[in-house]
């Protein structure tokens, strides 16, 4: 039997096969037309999915696009007065159903969507806040910032924002931050609250436009224990005894502030409830 060596001296050189040689030349372009193609699919695949994605998950319309739009239909057939004192954020505002009575003789406006948060706030200030003209804005956001994660730090920057976007649009208007409150559901946030609640308090001091509204304190028993006889059931959102702590604190600050303007509560508009408004703060 031949070795191998053997067998390939006796095949003649032509016979063998000839090395192949890899032409690499259209080798690049082939591959760029490939990754264009799967480009072109994986946009094609992303856009599928964001069309079909409900508004509250897409980044280009907020969860809150229609609450707005039914603020400003209301504003098209009966616009609130200018120099009223509006309230707005989350839902401890959109369920105070009793505001205009509380805050009387003040002209009140309600824009609270429940659920939101600071940043959201200001998403929408020039739509249901600027708008208006008020004498004075007040506002409850931050105690779902907290339970969304976000720090101390994220949250007052939100509220610097929308100070200095005031500052800009409105300067004659007042801003008053109410307090984020204690609640039975959140009180291991409560820590980080704390440290929002200094934040706005400080800043209250060193401006006269800007007021701190100190509604956690008269909610809490001592400084470690939440008053449970102020919420509904689900232990985050306030009954009418809650409310009435809430205006103790705040109607003779405002009264004192931008009163004794005897401007009847039938002006103030008070926001429909949504469905699902009260799953969040």
């Amino acid at each position: 039997m031949l070795t191998r060596s053997q067998y390939l001296a006796r095949v003649p050189v032509k016979s063998l096969p000839h090395r192949v040689k890899l032409d690499f030349s259209n080798f690049h372009s082939a591959n760029r037309r490939n990754r264009s193609q799967l480009s072109t699919w994986a946009l094609g695949i992303a856009l599928m999915i964001t069309i079909s994605l409900p508004a509250s998950s897409q980044e280009g319309e907020s969860r809150w696009e229609s609450r707005i739009k039914q603020f400003e239909e209301q504003d098209a057939t009966n616009m609130p007065p200018e120099g009223a004192v509006l309230f707005t954020g989350s839902s401890s505002i959109v369920f105070w159903s009793k505001l205009a009575e509380d805050m009387s003789p003040l002209a009140v406006i309600n824009r609270g969507f429940g659920g939101s948060q600071m940043h959201e706030l200001n998403e929408f200030r020039d739509r249901i806040v600027t708008n208006y003209k008020p004498r004075a804005i007040v506002i409850y956001e931050g105690d779902n910032d907290v339970a969304a994660g976000k720090s101390p730090d994220e949250i007052l920057a939100s509220y610097d924002d929308f100070i200095q976007h005031i500052d800009e649009k409105l300067p004659e208007t007042d801003v008053c931050f109410i307090a984020i409150k204690p609640s039975i559901r959140r009180e291991e946030m409560w820590p980080e609250m704390e440290k929002v609640n200094s934040g706005l308090q400080e800043r209250s001091q060193n401006r006269e436009d800007l007021c701190y509204l100190d509604i956690a304190t008269p909610m809490m028993e001592g400084e470690e224990f939440v008053r449970p006889e102020l919420f509904v059931g689900d232990g985050l959102h306030l009954n009418r005894e809650g409310y009435e702590v809430w205006v103790e604190v705040i109607r003779p600050v405002l009264v004192e502030r931008y009163g004794p303007e005897s401007t009847s509560p039938a002006t103030m508009q008070e926001p429909t409830k949504q469905l699902g408004e009260n799953e969040d703060e």
